[in-house]
């Protein structure tokens, strides 16, 4: 028997938020054809590491879209694209790691359940993410405007 949660892309980033609502600075997200888009303007983060609010004073805004690139033994694994004003900017994504562990242990997460990495890619723990609702998930995506789950089901 296989369990499907489907989730909005902004349900799906509380998952990982002390707080349930998307940070002040994204300004847009979109979910589709396996893509995951935010645009974020980095001239409303209110903490940000010195090296990030210099950057957003000369390039405002950030664009940046994730495709799952693999999914294995309940983790998903997703190539990030960046860009500021046009110039590549996924080598600044480390930057935010300590804000994402932050975020993510204040949401009672496990550690690594989000983890950027330095190439350019996010891995992401789904069965912590999914907090107990599988034992083994299956696929992972995004369509439709929603990221889908799917797997083996918890016992109730």
């Amino acid at each position: 028997m296989t369990h499907v949660v489907v989730l909005s892309p902004e349900e799906a980033i509380a998952l990982v938020r002390p707080r349930k609502s998307l940070p002040s600075f994204v300004s847009e997200l979109t979910c589709d054809d396996g893509v995951i888009a935010v645009t974020a303007d980095l001239r409303r983060l209110a903490y940000a590491p010195l090296p990030v609010k210099i950057a957003a004073k000369a390039v405002p805004v950030m664009h940046a879209s994730a495709r799952i690139t693999s999914v294995w033994q309940n983790i998903a694994v997703l190539k990030v694209e960046a860009d500021a004003a046009g110039l590549p900017a996924t080598k600044l994504l480390p930057l935010a790691s300590g804000t994402i562990e932050k975020m993510a242990r204040k949401s009672g997460l496990p550690e690594n359940a989000v983890q950027l990495r330095k190439d350019g890619t996010v891995s992401l723990d789904l069965l912590a993410l999914m907090r107990g609702q599988f034992t083994e998930v299956t696929d992972f995506r995004f369509e439709g405007g929603k990221v889908v789950v799917e797997g083996v089901p918890a016992q109730a």
